[in-house]
Formats: structure tokens, sequence, C-alpha cells
């Protein structure tokens, strides 16, 4: 990563006779980009070659900083914007900074920021239990997803580590006049950890603004052996926003299925498995299975309200030429039955499948 260290507007400025404390901002980035081979790429069943953006890390650039003020005590920002590596553009168009923009201050008493920021169901599972870290591919990241949201504006959020316990909990303002509850969410992660054993877990609910909720829980463990390390974890989601379908609709054959019926409870329950293994000091191999079976699949275009189940295994070999530089290939094999099919192809078949095949090379700054 590039670093520089800037005076807040000058050096020697004052204010009030004391001078401004020098800050450290970071500027950081990835690049991750891959041809990709689908097997299934839209309601016909025709297969498709793709250049996309990266497997397992969304490109991203962002930026950093952190001041001392003194006594233990720091002020930190980041600001960090996705964009589509194979086309440039933004992941969320007329946003800026769709991933991360808050501000906080951080010490004795632990961090708080407040801003839009990840939620800490996320986190838990992208930086600790989530053995493709949360893929890329809506194929291979639709469990995670649905289930922690990702990230919400408008937070407030507290973290800390207490010895071998890290706590994090947020609440976002829901800031509908009125009413505190519409359109607010809280989210909260407990992790604990010793020696190579880990096992965390969440809850979080998020109301939308006719006060329906999304409920998601997750129980996840993981231990490290040093060459090798598995993962497990599980989910209950029980959701009257629509939201849920929304996340589990993968966006590659978009047409319609783009988000459920709010107010008809959808209920999923899924759990995934997986290991990595550091076969050389360049080479890691990762596989991974991932599970839902899903209760009230509703979509408002289709009018479909039924069960369905799907599942993806995905396996994952990286190669690293530095420590900013990998090559890799990926491949996952996904199907979906009844209901959940609409979630995979929106295509009325009693079944789905799909298999990509990709290549790719992603660099960190």
């Amino acid at each position: 990563m590039k670093k520089s260290s800037m005076l807040l507007l000058a050096a020697g400025l004052t204010t009030g006779g004391a001078a401004f404390a020098q800050s450290t901002v970071t500027i950081y980035g990835i690049v991750d980009t891959s041809i990709r081979y689908l097997s299934n790429d839209n309601a016909r069943g025709n297969s498709n070659f793709r250049v996309d953006n990266g497997a397992i890390a969304n490109s991203r650039i962002g930026f950093k900083g952190t001041e001392d003020l003194g006594g233990g005590l720091k002020a930190q920002f980041q600001l960090e914007n996705g964009f589509s590596s194979d086309t440039g553009a933004l992941s969320t168009p007329n946003t800026l900074f769709s991933r991360q923009s808050w501000v906080g201050l951080s010490g004795g008493f632990g961090k708080v920021r407040v801003g839009r920021q990840n939620t800490p169901l996320f986190d838990l599972m992208a930086d600790h239990f989530d053995p493709l870290t949360v893929g890329n591919y809506e194929t291979n990241s639709w469990l995670p997803a649905a289930a922690t949201r990702i990230r919400t504006s408008n937070m407030v959020r507290y973290d800390n580590d207490f010895g071998p316990v890290s706590v994090g909990v947020s609440y976002a303002f829901g800031e509908t006049a009125g009413s505190t509850r519409s359109g607010s969410q809280f989210s909260s992660a407990l992790r604990y950890t010793v020696g190579g054993f880990s096992v965390g877990g969440g809850f979080q609910q998020t109301n939308d603004n006719a006060n329906n909720r999304d409920n998601a829980y997750n129980l996840s463990a993981s231990y490290d052996f040093g060459v090798t390390k598995l993962f497990g974890g599980y989910y209950n989601i029980k959701d009257a926003t629509g939201s849920t379908s929304a996340y589990m609709a993968a966006n590659t054959f978009a047409t319609g299925a783009s988000g459920g019926v709010a107010g008809i409870q959808r209920k999923d329950t899924g759990f995934f498995f997986g290991t990595s293994y550091k076969a050389t000091a360049a080479l890691t191999l990762t596989g991974a299975f991932y599970y839902d079976k899903s209760k009230n699949v509703a979509y408002t275009t289709l009018g479909n309200v039924g069960d369905g189940k799907r599942y993806a295994i995905a396996g994952w070999a990286e190669y690293a030429l530095s420590k900013r530089t990998q090559l890799y290939t990926t491949v996952d094999y996904n199907k979906a039955k009844d209901a959940a099919v609409y979630e995979l192809t929106n295509t009325a078949s009693s079944s789905a499948k799909l298999t990509t095949v990709g290549v790719g090379i992603r660099h960190i700054f």
C-alpha cells in the first residue's frame, strides 16, 4: 500500500494557539479481473465466455487515515468505492463511496464509527468463517450476502476485543419521521478464539419502512491446523421484507428475478462448510459447499410463492507471484430445485444447473 503523510491544511497552522496534529493517509485498493466460462447464462440455457470482475475480491479503491490525538485516542476515517474492473463502472451507480464512508474514534474503550459501513455479521463471515471470504460471483456469494445484508448506511458501530472475545454491535437509523423503527437495523457479532480454534455467531434484525422484519441468525466455527484450515456454519433467516429474495437472485440472469413480496415471510435454513490447504508457500487450494432450503420464495414479477432448495460447490486455486499479485483459477457447480429455480435462471423449468470456470489475476496495492 502506498502511504503519504499530510499536515492538515498546512504545517504549523494553528487554531486558538494549538497546532493541528499530523494525519497519516493511506491510498489502497484491489484490481481483480477474470475470464470466465458459464454453461448457462440466460433463460434459454445458452453458454457464454465473459470478462468479469474478480472471483473472490471485488475491485475497489479507497482512502483511510488516522490521527493520533494523544493519550491512546485516535481519530480515523475510511472512504471506499467499489467498481467493476472489466468495465470501469461504479459498483453502485451514482454513489461515490458505496462500500465504506465513515469517521470515528478509537482508544482503550474500543472503536466507535459513524457512517456507511459493513454490518458486524458480514465482517464476522467475510473475515473469519466463510471459506471463500464471501465469493464475488453471484453463484457462490448468495447465502452470506442474503443473511448479512453486507453493509448499511446511517450506521453507528462499536467494536472491541476483550482478551479472546471480540464483540461488534451496530445500529442503523431508519431516519423516518414519526417512527424510530421504520427502516432501522440492529446487527451484532460475537467471536471467541483460543489457539487455532474460533467460534462465533450473531443476530441481525432489519426493518423496512412498512415495519416488516428480516431476522438473521448465524453460528460458525473454524480450526486452523497451520497448513490446513476447516470452516463450517449455520444460518436461519426469517424475512418479511422481500430483500432476501433479491440477494439470493443471481444478477447473472437478471430479467425479473429482482425482489420478493414484502409482507410474505420467507424462511431460509442453510449451512456451509469448507477447507483451505497451503500446498506450498505460494499455492493455496480452497473448497466450499453451500446449501439452502427455503420456504415462500416469492417474486412480484413472477407471482410465484413456493418452496425450494439450492446449493453450490466451489473450488479455488491461488498462486502468489508476490505478496501483492496472485493468479487464480475457479470452478463452481450450482443447482436449484422447485421455486428456487427462479433465483438461478428465471425460468419455469423443474430444475436448474450452472457450471462456471474462470482464470484471473488480482493485484493489491
